[in-house]
């Protein structure tokens, strides 16, 4: 549970108080209230009245100008169509912002507020929970954890007490000790930023090679060398190098990620080649230890990857992928429980050679999370190597971070 000072309880009674009645506060009241909010870790988190395996949680945000309302963007859970869920309520008379919501003692997930100014229209704040909001977000400045940036602005985490650790992305206090080196190739036709990590040396073990696409946000943004090097010094994960592929833009992400097999073949028959012949003094654990490892449209490509190469990867790693996907839709659509999944058929219509699939999926992904799970059952019925691991969380690089971690234990 939240391990906040004494006063937590007379502030969660005094939030409470607030916003039933409509009571005037005084200026050293008011300031008094906040330096007390910044002693603590936000947003308040308590034991649900309703369900013990749920848990209240308050968050709030202060307004240094008026303002037509604040919305917390909580991934999965007032986004999408359940913006009307994140609205703050306005403390009257005060600069105040507010709001409690009941979640899963084990979600993590990534949030933000959105300030909305005076006469924004219904229509414009409804964009506001979708992919591409006319608003940037900011993060909470009273969340003391660290936060991320995958989206273009700063977001804060939220990770309640029973969601699985992430003790290797919770550490910053250390810094990467190996090397990271940049150059180009062409892959999938384009010419691509390329990056390699090297841990530091000696390393008694043989090397593994973890294979990452959307590295310009492994790596650019979130920093996943440093999370690799605790791993492999706490020995939660063997030594393993990590190369990978970026993306040019959004709209070559599409593109380039997904069933694209030019994309598997120039990594496997090209990059990994150049790789070993660059490094000839290594000693790599080969194939068992060689992965690659995707989200969303990447763990499609993840999993085409088990289809392409599986001489080359001994397993692929597959959080989130999207398997509304196909080669006529390239686009997120409407995608219920009962469509047809190419991605499944795909996978379901070869035989893969000895390649240890590992699955993730969040909780709150909708009708992806009913796909991941028969995919698991027909790999499995149909005698190939599939685990499935769920978190509670949305489509959300928040447990995506600690779950490629996961994943890697036991390689």
């Amino acid at each position: 549970m939240n391990n906040n000072l004494p006063s937590l309880l007379h502030h969660a009674c005094f939030v409470s108080r607030l916003c039933s009645l409509p009571v005037e506060l005084s200026l050293i009241d008011l300031n008094q209230f906040w330096c007390d909010i910044e002693s603590v870790h936000t947003p308040f988190i308590s034991e649900s009245n309703n369900d013990s395996g749920k848990r209240n949680v308050t968050f709030f945000w202060r307004s240094e100008e008026i303002l037509q309302g604040v919305y917390v963007r909580l991934n999965r859970v007032t986004d999408k169509k359940d913006i009307n869920k994140g609205l703050m309520t306005c403390i009257p008379s005060t600069d105040i912002w507010t709001l409690t919501l009941e979640l899963p003692a084990t979600y993590r997930g990534s949030y933000s507020f959105i300030e909305i100014p005076q006469g924004m229209t219904p229509d414009d704040i409804s964009q506001l929970g979708g992919r591409f909001s006319p608003l940037p977000g900011q993060p909470d400045p009273f969340n003391k954890a660290s936060e991320i940036n995958v989206r273009g602005f700063g977001e804060s985490i939220l990770s309640l007490d029973l969601a699985p650790e992430q003790k290797e992305w919770d550490d910053i206090s250390q810094t990467c000790r190996g090397t990271l080196s940049i150059s180009y190739s062409f892959v999938a036709g384009c010419k691509r930023q390329v990056r390699f990590y090297l841990p530091e040396p000696p390393i008694a073990d043989p090397l593994g090679l973890l294979v990452l696409p959307d590295a310009e946000t492994w790596f650019g943004r979130l920093d996943i060398t440093k999370a690799i090097d605790i791993a492999i010094t706490n020995g939660r994960i063997p030594p393993m190098a990590v190369l990978g592929i970026d993306n040019i833009n959004e709209s070559d992400r599409v593109k380039t990620l997904g069933g694209n097999k030019d994309l598997i073949l120039d990594i496997a028959e090209n990059l990994l080649p150049q790789v070993y012949k660059d490094h000839p003094n290594i000693i790599w654990a080969g194939r068992s230890r060689t992965v690659f490892a995707g989200q969303s449209l990447g763990g499609v490509s993840a999993l085409m990857a088990a289809l392409y190469a599986p001489e080359t990867f001994g397993m692929v790693i597959s959080h989130s992928p999207s398997m509304w996907w196909s080669p006529e839709r390239k686009t997120p659509i409407m995608f219920s429980e009962n469509d047809s999944s190419w991605v499944s058929k795909k996978m379901l219509s070869m035989t893969i050679r000895d390649v240890n699939i590992r699955l993730g999926i969040g909780t709150l992904e909708g009708s992806m999370v009913s796909h991941v799970k028969n995919l698991h059952k027909m790999l499995r019925a149909a005698g190939m190597k599939s685990e499935l691991s769920i978190y509670t969380g949305g489509h959300d690089y928040a447990w995506w971070r600690g779950a490629i971690i996961d994943g890697l234990t036991d390689v």
